[in-house]
């Protein structure tokens, strides 16, 4: 049997699809539809679907007689489906990284998921029986203030945090304002059963409240401290989680929406053994999360065989030297070749990607039409990495590392850099491209971005790849 999980009716909804332990397909529905961060699934995602598989959803909320999800049609090309599955939001988040997890036992692993809220939960700690250990509920989010942040600094909540992130990186946290973020933080209690009248009000009017405070320490702090004093609180909010989750396990495996911020991530590696933060840590990843939870109900497995690559496949031959020749010559190409990525990153296979020896940051800029502030990562080969790099590093761009290097077109303006190592088993072209660049100038990385526009999802298919490449005069092999 084939197990289905997908998300949707919110935000970023994808698809996913488990065969005999292997995660054999998982996209986006935003890549077929063209609609950033698509809350329907797409019929194209939907065909993958045979009528015999076992389906599951990624949260309870939804799913009374009146909810969306009952109100999907019950066939598929005529076929009926099998009755839907359904699975806890957070849970859902702790399994996309549980079952991917990089070491075999499950002895002293820890799940914490993190986000902005799912049926009332903002954060969860589960042991590895996913036996809820402790739990913070609505309003005591990290992910909603940081959310309502974002929209503040007139940038879009749920898609563009991570901005919010770069851009903290050029100011200094307002005290006060840290000092009152905590402070309310520290107000709510964890558990709503032991609630006071007043934390009822509270909890009824936080975002009207909490609005309208950030509104005035953003009028009295400028746009690059507000957005430092927001990272400043919610690094002291996800490390309390983490701190407490500590006592449980010397492993942790952590989703949910924060667990994309990765300079808060790279501090969790000074509190934990091992670190293992899901691929697509938000909702999307969450339709891999439930389908895994069902899996392994079902047949007992604790971990599946994986690669972030099973999207779309695009077959077609990929010449390194060809590619290198007009990397020298232009700075920039692209490359969109193979499986599409599962999650937020590119990493190889629908990448636009620059020669690193020159400050290329505002060329990339203007092509994906970003702000000018916005870092960018270095893909580099793995052997070399500590050559280059100092700190925590991954194939997923996870962590923030140290810079070693001068290259400033893959050093932010606190001298970090969101390192992608590529190891030799990497399942893309992207490896062989690295090593001919590296023998033909002696340096052993690139610059790597997502193959998109600010606002628009990445490339996904061969049409798209074309239009790429008329719309913006930038060559796409």
């Amino acid at each position: 049997m084939r197990y289905v999980g997908f998300s949707e009716d919110f935000h970023d909804s994808a698809l996913s699809i488990i065969d005999k332990g292997v995660v054999t397909y998982a996209s986006h529905s935003e890549r077929y539809s063209k609609k950033k961060n698509d809350k329907k699934i797409h019929e194209d995602l939907w065909k993958e679907v045979r009528w015999d598989d076992s389906l599951s959803f990624y949260e309870g909320d939804r799913i009374s007689p009146s909810g969306f999800i009952h109100k999907r049609n019950t066939s598929h090309h005529g076929k009926a489906l099998q009755p839907i599955n359904y699975h806890n939001h957070h849970k859902s988040h702790c399994a996309m990284a549980f079952y991917t997890r990089p070491w075999e036992s499950t002895k002293d692993t820890v799940m914490v998921s993190i986000d902005g809220v799912g049926e009332g939960q903002c954060a969860t700690i589960y042991n590895h029986k996913f036996e809820l250990l402790h739990k913070w509920d609505n309003p005591k989010s990290v992910g909603l203030v940081y959310t309502t942040a974002t929209d503040l600094l007139g940038l879009r909540p749920l898609e563009d945090e991570y901005v919010v992130m770069g851009l903290s990186s050029y100011g200094t946290a307002p005290p006060d304002m840290v000092k009152y973020l905590i402070g309310w933080w520290n107000s709510i209690r964890d558990f709503p059963e032991h609630k006071s009248d007043a934390e009822v009000i509270r909890r009824m009017d936080w975002r009207t409240a909490m609005r309208n405070e950030l509104t005035k320490f953003l009028a009295v702090n400028g746009r690059e401290d507000f957005a430092a004093g927001i990272q400043e609180f919610a690094k002291y909010g996800i490390m309390t989680v983490m701190t407490l989750a500590r006592q449980w396990g010397s492993k942790v495996v952590y989703g949910g929406g924060c667990a994309q911020n990765v300079v808060i991530n790279t501090l969790i590696h000074k509190i934990f053994d091992e670190v293992h933060i899901a691929i697509s840590p938000t909702d999307a990843g969450s339709s891999l999360g439930c389908a895994a939870l069902q899996w392994a109900e079902e047949t007992g497995g604790d971990r599946l065989t994986w690669s972030p690559y099973c999207g779309y496949n695009i077959i077609r031959e990929v010449n390194p030297r060809l590619v290198v020749d007009h990397l020298l010559d232009a700075k920039v190409c692209g490359l969109a070749n193979g499986k599409a990525e599962f999650g937020p990153r590119a990493l190889g296979n629908r990448s636009l990607i620059a020669d690193v020896r020159y400050d290329v940051k505002d060329t990339v800029n203007d092509i994906k039409r970003r702000q000018k502030y916005r870092p960018f990562a270095p893909a580099i080969l793995e052997e070399y990495a500590d050559e280059y790099f100092s700190g925590p590093m991954n194939e997923y761009m996870q962590y923030t590392s140290i810079a070693k290097h001068d290259y400033d077109s893959v050093t932010h303006v606190d001298g970090t850099a969101r390192v992608q190592i590529v190891k030799k088993d990497c399942q893309s072209v992207f490896r062989k491209v690295i090593e001919e660049y590296y023998e033909r100038t002696g340096v052993p990385m690139l610059l790597n971005t997502s193959l998109n526009i600010r606002g628009r999802p990445m490339v996904n298919d061969e049409h798209d790849a074309h239009l790429w490449e008329q719309k913006y005069g930038v060559k796409v092999f």
